[in-house]
C-alpha cells in the first residue's frame, strides 16, 4: 500500500495548479491569458520549493526522494519557465492557453515521478505521463498543417517506442522475476538479459533522440510551435534523460558491462551523423534539430563511461559531465531556440539568410545568440565547454579513448555550422531586410540565459558536489 509522505507535496501543488488553470480558462475565456500565465509561473516556483522541502522524505519500495530526485525535478520545473514565457508571447490569440499550461504542469508531475521512482512500474507510468502530454502539446496549435503532421509523427513513433520499452521490461521481469530495480538475475537468464537491454535501449533511444532512432526530431522541430520546441529541447528531453539514468544507472546497474558498449556505439553514431547532417542544412531550425541529436550523443558519453568502469572517481566525473551538460543544454539551447523564434516572428522563416546582419540590426540580441552558439560549440569559458571537458575526461579514463576522440571530432565539425550562422550575422544587412523587433521580456530572458551560461561555468565545482552526492545514491 502506498502511504502519504512529504514527497507527495510537489504533486499536490501541481494538481492544484492544473485545477485552477482549467477553472480560470473556463470562466474567464478571453481574459484568462494573463491569469493562467501568472498562476503557472507561481505553481512552477512553488513546486520547486516543495521539491526542496520534500528531499529526504522516507524511501519506500516505490519511491525515493534523494539528490537525484530534487536535481532533475528542479531542472524540469525551472526549464518549463522558458516554455511559459515563449507560450505567453506566441499564443496571444489562443483561447485555451490554460489547457496548454495544464498539460505542461502535468508533464512536470510525470517528470517528478520518474526522478523519484524506486521501481520500474512507477518509473514507466511517470514517463508515459510525460509522453502523452507531450503528444497533446505538440498538437495544441490545431489550425496548422505542419503542427498536425508533427504531432502525428511524434505520436506514432512515440507509441512504438513505448511498446518496445514495455516489451523490454517484460524481458527484465523474465530475467529477474520482479520489477524491483537492480534485482539479481535468475540462473540461465542471459538471453533474457540481453533482450531486455537491447529493447529498452532502443525504446529509450527514441525518447532522447539518438541515432538511429532520431528520424522524428527534424520534422517535429520544423513543424511544431515555438513553445513546444522549447519544451522538447529544454524540459522534456531532460525528463527523458532522467528516465534513462533511472533505467540503467539504478535499474540495471549490475548489467553495466553489457549496456555500456551499446551506449558508446549509439553516442558515437549520434555525434557523427548529427553533426554531419547539420552541416548540410540551410534552415536554422533543422540545424538545431540535428545538433540536438549530436548533443544527446555527448551526454550519452557519460552513460557509457559510467557503465564501463568500477572506479568511483571516474563515475563521479561522468555524472558531473552529464549534469553540467544537461544544465548547459537547457541554457544554451534554450537561448538559441528562443532567438531563432524571434527571427521567425520578424521575417516569417528560419532560413539562414534571414540571420544576415543581425549584429548590425540589434547588437544585444545578436550577442545573446552568439554566446549560446559558442556554448554549443564547447568554447571556453562557457558552461558547454565545462560539460564536454568532464564527459571526455570520464571517457578517456574509462578506457573509451576512441569515444572521446569521436566527441572531439564532432565538436570540431559543429564549429563549421555554428560559425556559419555567426558569420552571416556579422555581414552587412541587405537594403530590403527590415529591422528586428524583440519583445522586451524575451530580450531580458535571453540576456539572463547568456549570463548564466557564462557564470555557471565558474561555479561548476558546486555542480560537481551535487554530482558526487548523486553518485553515492546509485548502487
Amino acid at each position: 500500500m502506498i502511504e502519504y509522505s512529504d514527497g507527495w507535496l510537489p504533486l499536490i501543488v501541481i494538481v492544484a495548479g492544473i485545477i485552477v488553470n482549467l477553472v480560470l480558462d473556463l470562466i474567464l475565456r478571453e481574459r484568462a491569458r494573463e491569469w493562467v500565465t501568472s498562476v503557472t509561473i507561481f505553481i512552477l516556483v512553488a513546486t520547486s520549493f516543495a521539491v526542496i522541502y520534500s528531499k529526504g522524505s522516507a524511501t519506500t519500495d516505490f519511491f525515493r526522494y534523494e539528490t537525484f530526485y530534487s536535481t532533475f525535478s528542479l531542472i524540469g520545473l525551472l526549464s518549463s519557465l522558458l516554455v511559459v514565457i515563449v507560450a505567453w508571447k506566441e499564443y496571444r490569440h489562443e483561447l485555451d492557453l490554460g489547457v496548454f499550461y495544464s498539460l505542461l504542469l502535468l508533464a512536470n508531475a510525470g517528470g517528478m515521478v520518474v526522478a523519484s521512482s524506486n521501481n520500474f512500474i512507477p518509473l514507466y507510468l511517470g514517463y508515459e505521463l510525460v509522453s502523452i502530454t507531450t503528444y497533446a502539446m505538440v498538437a495544441f496549435r490545431k489550425r496548422t498543417r505542419s503542427g498536425a503532421e508533427a504531432s502525428l509523427k511524434i505520436f506514432l513513433l512515440g507509441a512504438l517506442s513505448s511498446a518496445i520499452i514495455v516489451y523490454g521490461l517484460s524481458m527484465y521481469y523474465g530475467a529477474t522475476g520482479t520489477f524491483a530495480m537492480n534485482a539479481p538475475a535468475l540462473p540461465s537468464s542471459e538471453s533474457l538479459q540481453f533482450a531486455a537491454i537491447a529493447l529498452i535501449a532502443a525504446g529509450s533511444g527514441f525518447k532522447i533522440g539518438l541515432v538511429p532512432f532520431h528520424f522524428w526530431i527534424a520534422d517535429v522541430y520544423s513543424g511544431a510551435s515555438s513553445s513546444m520546441v522549447t519544451f522538447l529541447a529544454a524540459s522534456s528531453k531532460k525528463m527523458a534523460f532522467a528516465f534513462v539514468f533511472q533505467l540503467f544507472f539504478v535499474g540495471m546497474h549490475s548489467w553495466s558491462s553489457s549496456w555500456s558498449l551499446l551506449f558508446a556505439g549509439l553516442a558515437a553514431l549520434s555525434m557523427l551523423l548529427g553533426n554531419i547532417a547539420a552541416v548540410m542544412q540551410n534552415n536554422v531550425m533543422r540545424i538545431l534539430a540535428y545538433s540536438t541529436i549530436a548533443q544527446a550523443g555527448y551526454i550519452v558519453i557519460g552513460v557509457a563511461a559510467y557503465g564501463a568502469t568500477a572506479n568511483s572517481s571516474i563515475q563521479q566525473a561522468a555524472i558531473a559531465g552529464i549534469l553540467i551538460h544537461v544544465i548547459a543544454h537547457v541554457l544554451m539551447k534554450g537561448a538559441v531556440l528562443i532567438a531563432t523564434f524571434v527571427v521567425i516572428d520578424n521575417f516569417g522563416s528560419s532560413d539562414i539568410d534571414k540571420f544576415k546582419g543581425l549584429f548590425h540590426k540589434h547588437p544585444v540580441f545578436a550577442s545573446t545568440l552568439a554566446i549560446g552558439l559558442f556554448s554549443l560549440m564547447g568554447i571556453p569559458p562557457t558552461l558547454g565547454f565545462t560539460g564536454k571537458f568532464f564527459l571526455f575526461y570520464s571517457a578517456v579514463f574509462a578506457d573509451l579513448i576512441w569515444l572521446a576522440v569521436i566527441g572531439v571530432i564532432g565538436s570540431a565539425i559543429s564549429i563549421y555550422y555554428y560559425g556559419r550562422i555567426m558569420r552571416i550575422m556579422t555581414e552587412k544587412p541587405d537594403e530590403n531586410t527590415g529591422e528586428v523587433r524583440v519583445f522586451l521580456p524575451i530580450l531580458i530572458l535571453l540576456i539572463l540565459l547568456s549570463i548564466l551560461t557564462l557564470i555557471l561555468s565558474v561555479f561548476s565545482e558546486q555542480i560537481v558536489e551535487v554530482a558526487t552526492s548523486i553518485a553515492s545514491e546509485f548502487p
